[in-house]
């Protein structure tokens, strides 16, 4: 695996670019408040713009470091700030690494989500050169399961009581895509 850090990524209508602290009334509005939004996330929604802007100071830090992987999304026709989208976990040893993504439910159902996935797994293929990414989902996020599946991931197993959401523990549903198969795919 080659550390890149987070570089600007382009699609047809979606630019996936580094946060700033700009962006904190943006995602604060737009996901990061929206109990409906996290409510299959590690993390609840967020009680104030503050909350954001302390979240994202950490992640604007981090960007020093080139295993950090993480983006906002944002649309192209108008600028505005989406979502957001990163790398959580990775082996550098066996090239494995776990995306997440964050949409705004105005967007919801347009097929960003899928759109997204698939520029990250482009990237971290070709230019990270990883051997595997992998995603999960709780199993009542069908919408969440379905952008993997468009996204061309193989449904691969369900993990019970494996992630914390609140304080709830939940079950997850993995989802994988090995370079070999991402190689062969038909575009």
């Amino acid at each position: 695996m080659k550390l890149t850090g987070t570089r600007r990524l382009r699609t047809d209508r979606l630019v996936l670019r580094r946060l700033t602290l700009d962006d904190a009334q943006q995602m604060y509005d737009n996901w990061a408040s929206d109990p409906v939004v996290t409510q299959f996330l590690s993390w609840p929604a967020h009680s104030s713009v503050d909350v954001s802007r302390t979240i994202l100071a950490s992640w604007v830090d981090s960007y020093d470091d080139p295993g950090t992987f993480n983006w906002g999304i944002e649309l192209i026709a108008d600028g505005t700030l989406i979502g957001q989208t990163s790398v959580g976990e990775k082996d550098l040893r066996t090239g494995l690494v776990n995306v997440g993504y964050a949409i705004g439910r105005r967007w919801w159902g347009k097929g960003y989500g899928t759109e997204v996935l698939v520029a990250l797994m482009d990237y971290l293929f070709d230019v990270v050169e990883v051997n595997k990414v992998e995603a999960s989902h709780d199993p009542a996020n069908v919408a969440s399961g379905r952008v993997m599946e468009k996204a061309g991931m193989v449904t691969e197993g369900l993990r019970r009581a494996c992630y914390l959401s609140g304080s709830t523990i939940r079950d997850q549903l993995y989802h994988g895509m090995l370079r070999s198969e991402w190689e062969g795919r038909q575009c």
